[in-house]
């Protein structure tokens, strides 16, 4: 019971955290909007995809590498200072690749004739790399407190500072500039609070179970998988506003639909998940440590009440959000347009939902090469359907692309957990019980809006 609880207050603080830091997402993305507008808000979203790329390869398999090892009894300090140096080395790497290409990166992709953006995003990669192994150290001892706090005052800095440096610099750099500060300043944090956790601990050397192999059996699956995921869905974003144009759309229409449903549309229907992101992230531990002692019962009746859970938490929000899509469109953005398109994604929530809990549950069972497996064949089918799809239908192939790499990636991931937890599908709890509650919560609220 005490470990329950304690798993319990944990995903609850991580909830919390997440849950403030999403709504100051969506509330900057108004105020960016408001300040660069829908256009500006694809360009933004087309860097991010470049710079993504660069932080998967910098962060990938950082955090879960020492969260196993950690959670498993490997995770020496010198071991932690291991998982350090190769994270760092190889965010040098991409930091100096993405410096000496920004230019070309811009003219090639981007088409804008400067790489400045991304040249003020590089430096924060080594920050974002020692962040992402510290935050995995927590998160295995059970302490989800100061990760939290570090995204949160990463969040923060990164608001103060753009609103300071749009009085000093072009829009476009203030917000580049102010996502590094941001960067340093929650690196700094939960830098220092390691230090002063760890400074009493006795050291002791790493065996070679817990080496650089170890590290490398870890890390490389995720980090090889992260990578040519990100570099593909960094193609599909560059793709998709080219594709909207060759459909008929001109630069700016086709600039501003992809910012709507990525930089818009996309926190929303992210925003209500933050407590299973939470799950998810404490899960990995739970599940690793299980594993590693053969606790197979444990493992099956924790697969099986997230299963459960996750369902029915995602059927209810499918139901609030296709009842008040337009509301909130207009709300946060003051766009009947983006609630349009929040209402066609919404029914994709549930798989959605339940994909990004089974890939963390998996990677807690040593599965991440079926997890890089899956998630290469969804990105290779999602960049190939992107391209021959997109010009000849417009944005109604991107949103059915969407649904249907939902559908192939989280058939594959749920049937391999389903498989490696030794699972049994329980269709009433499952998947009855929340549809059946789902319709009813529509009904009650559809009731409500006639009568109000």
């Amino acid at each position: 019971m005490k470990k329950r609880g304690e798993f319990l207050a944990n995903t609850a603080i991580l909830t919390g955290g997440t849950l403030l830091l999403r709504f100051c997402n969506i509330w900057f993305r108004v105020y960016i909007i408001g300040k660069i507008g829908t256009e500006g808000m694809g360009l933004y979203q087309l860097i991010f995809s470049i710079f993504s790329l660069a932080i998967a390869t910098c962060t990938s398999g950082a955090g879960l590498t020492v969260t196993r090892m950690v959670a498993e009894g490997r995770g020496t300090r010198p071991c932690i200072r291991k998982c350090l140096i190769f994270s760092l080395s190889v965010s040098f790497l991409a930091a100096a690749v993405l410096w000496i290409g920004s230019d070309f990166f811009a003219r090639q992709f981007l088409n804008i004739e400067s790489g400045l953006p991304l040249r003020l995003l590089a430096p924060g990669l080594p920050f974002m790399a020692i962040c992402a192994c510290l935050k995995g150290y927590f998160l295995a001892v059970r302490n989800s407190v100061v990760p939290a706090l570090a995204e949160l005052l990463e969040q923060f800095t990164t608001i103060g500072a753009t609103i300071a440096f749009f009085f000093v610099f072009t829009p476009f750099s203030a917000l580049m500039l102010a996502s590094t500060v941001g960067e340093v300043a929650s690196c700094a944090v939960v830098f220092f609070v390691y230090r002063i956790m760890t400074r009493k601990r006795p050291a002791a050397d790493c065996s070679r179970s817990a080496g650089y192999r170890q590290i490398a059996h870890i890390a490389m699956p995720v980090l090889s998988g992260s990578f040519i995921r990100s570099f593909l869905s960094s193609t599909e974003n560059l793709l998709v506003p080219r594709g909207l144009k060759r459909f008929g759309a001109d630069s700016s229409s086709a600039l501003s639909q992809y910012g709507i449903i990525q930089g818009m549309v996309m926190p929303i229907l992210f925003f209500p998940s933050s407590f299973l992101s939470s799950m998810s992230s404490m899960l990995i531990p739970e599940l690793a440590e299980a594993n590693a002692q053969g606790k197979h019962k444990s493992i099956e009746e924790s697969a099986s009440r997230t299963f459960r859970f996750t369902l029915l938490f995602s059927f209810l929000v499918t139901t609030l959000l296709i009842v008040y899509a337009e509301d909130l469109g207009t709300a946060f953005y003051n766009s009947r347009e983006a609630g349009m398109f929040l209402r066609i994604m919404a029914p994709i929530i549930p798989l959605m939902y339940l994909d990004s809990v089974v890939d963390g549950m998996l990677k807690g069972l040593d599965q991440q090469m079926y997890s890089f497996k899956y998630n290469f064949m969804d990105s290779i089918m999602r960049v190939i359907l992107i391209a021959t799809a997109l010009p000849l239908f417009g944005v109604k192939a991107y949103i059915f692309i969407l649904f249907l790499s939902e559908i192939f990636n989280a058939s594959l991931s749920i049937s391999r957990l389903l498989k490696v937890a030794r699972v049994e599908v329980d269709i009433v709890g499952w998947i009855l019980t929340p549809a059946v509650s789902a319709a009813l919560l529509y009904y009650v609220l559809t009731l409500i809006r006639q009568l109000c």
